[in-house]
């Protein structure tokens, strides 16, 4: 597997940042910006061929995106609800993304076999590192690489609000001072 490292900043709204190989060798440009619906990124190759894109088909709680692989789209990937937050499918490609998106680190996988790594390198999470086991792969992890840490940042600004706003999670597990029947039961006298 071959690995790509990327900064993890500039994985931003607008982004523009050089992918580099183990040799820090530039191998891909990624370009565009989020945020509005039909927004792209796009990743080419370093001497300026399109490779791959990934573009925003809606907003909201659960957005959708494309995956674009030569000009051909090739797959979906949305955030669902549910209890299993933690996994994602790209339709389309047949892959599972498995991870945390606390954390950083996901796992992609095609049936058994693993396509993919994507984990932060450093304890401030400045810089990702991509695991890829083939070169035709590489455009289009890349471009999940991006909207998985999109749905990071997003994530723990939601958070942030919720702690700001005085929501304590530790105060689910108080006791209420009244069960909920209680409050309905007429006194007899």
């Amino acid at each position: 597997m071959r690995q790509l490292y990327l900064n993890q900043a500039a994985l931003s709204a607008r982004a523009t940042t050089v992918i580099r190989d183990a040799d820090n060798q530039s191998r891909y440009l990624l370009v565009g910006k989020w945020g509005l619906r039909s927004d792209v990124l796009t990743v080419y190759l370093i001497d300026g061929s399109l490779e791959a894109e990934v573009r925003q088909e809606s907003l909201g709680l659960l957005p959708r995106f494309r995956l674009v692989y030569h000009r051909q789209t090739v797959g979906r990937v949305s955030k669902t609800l549910g209890v299993i937050r933690e996994v994602l499918f790209v339709r389309g490609l047949n892959w599972v993304i498995m991870g945390n998106l606390n954390s950083g680190k996901f796992r992609i996988y095609h049936g058994r076999d693993l396509i993919a790594t994507i984990s932060r390198v450093t304890d401030s999470g400045a810089t990702v590192v991509l695991a890829v086991d083939q070169p035709n792969h590489e455009g289009l992890v890349i471009c999940l690489a991006a909207i998985l840490d999109r749905w990071a940042k997003r994530q723990q600004h939601s958070l942030q609000l919720i702690k700001r706003r005085g929501w304590n999670p530790g105060m689910a597990s108080e006791p209420l001072p009244f069960t909920p029947h209680q409050t309905h039961v007429k006194k007899e006298s």
